[in-house]
């Protein structure tokens, strides 16, 4: 599945509920997403004045990514990956 170029904006809103919200505005929404319960992702290409438009219409109801709210930017320059283990070798016997 393509993903869908542009910036990310979640809201601690369901996703019908934000279309309510910017119908009538433009903004550069490209679409809006369901990110689970009450929660949406405006995938949007505002830029400037219009960017900062469409995050005061969302000002109350803003949230964080869920995939970084558990990893703040200390924890990323200082995570360690675990080693990985290598792929067994299973050798091919010719059958009988």
């Amino acid at each position: 599945m393509q993903t869908i170029k542009g910036n990310r904006l979640y809201v601690e809103l369901g996703a019908s509920q934000v279309r309510r919200r910017l119908k009538g505005h433009g903004f550069g929404v490209r679409k809006v997403e369901t990110a689970g319960r009450q929660r949406a992702v405006i995938i949007h290409t505002a830029t400037g004045q219009q960017q900062r438009e469409l995050e005061s219409l969302f000002r109350d109801v803003l949230a964080e990514p869920a995939h970084h709210s558990s990893l703040t930017s200390d924890d990323d320059r200082n995570f360690q990956p675990r080693a990985t283990i290598p792929p067994i070798q299973t050798s091919r016997h010719p059958s009988c």
